[in-house]
């Protein structure tokens, strides 16, 4: 009997987990068929995040839309979205495309190690491109 209650309460606590993170996914109103810039900032930390705001800058030169429409989490709304994400901390910045992460900065980084890969990422139609 103790078996049976373990196994239903583990099954029930899986099944919420699992609901959770659908309803951050729908807390966040990410359009899954655009490419979704999201930015985790902790705004009292300007001195590693400085190479971030310079890439955001860059960026919106060739990407205006896509920086214009980017998510920012501030640190203090940011923790319950790390998993999710894929993210150890702030800062951070990541484009999210149909449920999945296709490009992800995280940490000390220059500005140049930054623009690169999101670049890449954005200037390219990821419909096309093979796993």
């Amino acid at each position: 009997m103790k078996g049976l209650s373990f196994i239903l309460a583990a099954s029930f606590l899986l099944l919420t987990s699992s609901c959770n993170m659908a309803y951050d996914y729908e807390d966040l109103q990410l359009d899954h068929n655009v490419k979704q810039v999201v930015f985790f900032s902790d705004e009292t930390d300007y001195y590693h995040e400085a190479p971030y705001y310079d890439a955001i800058i860059e960026l919106k030169k060739d990407f205006p839309e896509e920086i214009d429409n980017m998510m920012v989490l501030s640190a203090d709304k940011a923790n319950k979205y790390y998993e999710m994400f894929q993210v150890e901390k702030c800062p951070a910045i990541l484009v999210f495309y149909r449920d999945e992460v296709v490009v992800k900065v995280n940490g000390s980084v220059s500005k140049e190690q930054i623009i690169q890969p999101m670049a890449e990422v954005l200037a390219h139609d990821l419909n096309t491109q093979i796993h």
